[in-house]
């Protein structure tokens, strides 16, 4: 039994909040330079192919 209202959906007696999983964090930008190691998809960290030493 499933009952709808204001993004949030009544599962098990338990309240599941819709909105927080449409969500996606956007990365937050602290610095101009290019970064030398960025995260994947899957968070490992790779070396940035478009970073060099200039």
């Amino acid at each position: 039994m499933k009952i709808t209202f204001s993004g949030k959906v009544l599962r098990d007696d338990k309240i599941i909040s819709l909105d927080d999983q449409e969500k996606e964090d956007k990365p937050k930008v602290i610095s101009e330079t290019t970064p030398k190691f960025i995260q994947d998809h899957k968070g490992t960290w790779i070396k940035n192919p478009e970073w060099s030493f200039n």
